[in-house]
């Protein structure tokens, strides 16, 4: 029942709250005739990434793209070594200022920790009025300060000033008056008395989010946000009161109870920002064994069935879909790629058919050294498993050249046109396999290379399915 209201929902919500259209445009020299994609955050507890649209640059460097939106909103795109981004308004259009392309090298396409480099974009025949020209400014002046500063803030110097410190910063934004900006600069220096020890976690939390407005899309805001409930969990647990939180979510699985513990600390009264505090901390402490992996699965489950707030019930969700992805027992990250013959192959052509799935590249000598091991299983196996491996080349040409100069009859897939695929599954070495079974879903995660038993560990899954 639950499922049909909440959907009636957000088939309503929009007749009252429509957005208006965004045009970005601009001319990207020296990048004709690529496909470029604008995104934001679809939210800012995992970061999920949601398209907003895409382009074609055409011949001549240029393009335009456009979206709605209900809110000012921070828009990226992917841009070599890139996270470009922009904030844009509903309803106006932006003529986008490119630096020049500098593309990520192999090592960083492989290296899972790589940091993108933040890049304000310019807009072309801007005013000192325009936000974006302002928060650049803003983002300009405060790290400034933030250097400045450094060392009296790591020392914990009383000798910092941080109310004189941010009244200079204040004063050079007197005139420039904007809901998104006030409370952007809010955060930023709330951030600074948090970062400078003037105020400790609890009271930030009082002062700037317990009575306050939540501010999903505002990225100030979020960012503390994220510090000063990080490991709340772990930091309430050790009180009398807060030590019930390991029952009510291992042993109860019970998000009332959980609300219950939660609402005995005063920074947590409000019950939107308790939800919002769970929903954090849940996605944080998936990651570590503090707590049973299924039970908070089943605590966050019942949050997104019982909120009454749409955007917990997509941060809920997001949540899911990010922790379980690579889950034995639930479905892999879904892909659609081309083989050495320009055909496009998806991972759900191989539903019905167990799937021994490999991420490599063949300038590897882990790789190349495997390559004849697979060839000879699928000579022995292929009528009980399918071998598919992605391959990080180059280009589509180079893996198609290796290939066929190699003769190997199992299915080779590129990257290219999907290079998101290899930290959707969390590749941070080649070579690395999954196992996925006839349903298509993670059967092992991840699986044994070809010389580590693999044999024996896919023949056992095979009988305990019952098809041996």
């Amino acid at each position: 029942m639950w499922v049909k209201f909440i959907s009636l929902i957000f088939i309503i919500v929009p007749l009252f709250t429509q957005g208006k259209q965004v045009v970005l445009k601009g001319n990207i020299a020296g990048y004709p005739e690529k496909e470029i994609s604008f995104f934001t955050y679809d939210d800012q507890i995992t970061y999920t990434e949601k398209k907003l649209c895409s382009t074609v640059v055409d011949e001549n460097g240029e393009f335009t793209c456009t979206f709605d939106i209900k809110q000012t909103t921070y828009v990226f795109l992917h841009f070599g070594i890139y996270e470009a981004y922009v904030f844009v308004e509903p309803g106006k259009e932006y003529e986008l200022l490119f630096p020049e392309i500098q593309e990520k090298k192999l090592i960083d396409e492989l290296n899972p920790y790589f940091e993108p480099v933040l890049y304000h974009l310019g807009i072309e025949e801007t005013s000192e009025n325009e936000l974006n020209y302002q928060l650049a400014f803003f983002d300009e002046v405060y790290s400034k300060m933030i250097n400045e500063n450094a060392y009296l803030i790591y020392s914990k110097s009383n000798k910092l000033d941080v109310n004189q410190e941010l009244s200079k910063v204040d004063s050079l934004f007197t005139d420039f008056h904007h809901p998104f900006f006030n409370d952007f600069k809010t955060y930023r220096f709330a951030s600074f008395r948090h970062l400078s020890y003037q105020e400790k976690s609890k009271s930030i939390s009082n002062t700037y989010y317990l009575n306050n407005k939540v501010l999903y899309h505002n990225p100030a805001y979020m960012e503390l946000f994220n510090q000063v409930y990080d490991e709340y969990f772990q930091y309430f647990g050790r009180t009398h009161y807060g030590e019930k939180i390991y029952k009510d979510i291992d042993e109860r699985k019970s998000i009332t109870a959980l609300k219950n513990t939660l609402g005995q600390d005063s920074v947590l009264t409000n019950d939107t920002l308790k939800e919002l505090v769970i929903l954090k901390c849940l996605h944080d402490e998936f990651y570590n064994d503090d707590f049973s992996r299924s039970a908070m699965l089943v605590v966050l489950d019942s949050l997104a069935m019982q909120t009454k707030i749409p955007e917990h019930h997509k941060i809920a969700q997001n949540i899911r879909s990010k922790v379980t992805k690579l889950m034995v027992g639930f479905r892999p990250p879904a892909f659609n790629l081309y083989t050495k013959d320009s055909s496009l192959v998806s991972l759900d052509s191989f539903k019905g058919k167990y799937v021994y799935l490999g991420f490599c590249t063949t300038v590897s000598y882990a790789c190349i050294q495997e390559f004849d091991k697979l060839e000879r299983l699928n000579e022995l196996h292929k009528d009980y498993y399918e071998i598919v491996i992605i391959s990080m080349d180059e280009s589509l040409t180079h893996m198609k050249r290796f290939v066929e100069k190699k003769g190997y009859s199992y299915t080779f897939l590129h990257y290219g046109n999907q290079p998101e695929v290899f930290k959707d599954y969390d590749i941070r070495a080649f070579p690395t396999y999954y196992f996925i079974d006839k349903e298509g879903k993670l059967s092992m995660s991840p699986a044994p290379a070809p010389d580590e038993n693999l044999e024996q560990y896919i023949f056992q899954k095979l009988k305990e399915a019952g098809d041996l």
